[in-house]
């Protein structure tokens, strides 16, 4: 079965799911780029995965990230804000 543009493809070697976004010939071989990861596949070693699970992949990928996020920052916590210049009145120089 021959890939397509638009295709919800697999890379079994890493499980990486993807669409194909472009299918490029190269030095006599098909190479496909997956939009997941942005790199060239050889058409030979991807397999057709369904749209489904394309979405689904990228909806888990979504609230991942979101997650991350969400832990950086801990919930009540503001972004620090600049309050002025420093106050260098006090002559410290640490040499000592």
């Amino acid at each position: 079965m021959a890939i397509k543009e638009g295709e919800g493809v697999v890379y079994n070697k890493t499980g990486t799911i993807g669409r194909v976004v472009r299918l490029l010939k190269m030095d006599g071989k098909v190479w496909a780029e997956v939009d997941s990861t942005g790199l060239l596949y050889d058409v030979n070693v991807l397999e057709p995965a369904s749209v489904a699970a394309v979405e689904k992949e990228k909806e888990g990928k979504e609230k991942e990230g979101k997650k991350r996020e969400e832990m950086k920052r801990p919930a009540g916590v503001e972004d620090m804000k600049d309050e002025g210049t420093l106050d260098s009145t006090a002559g410290i120089c640490g040499a000592g």
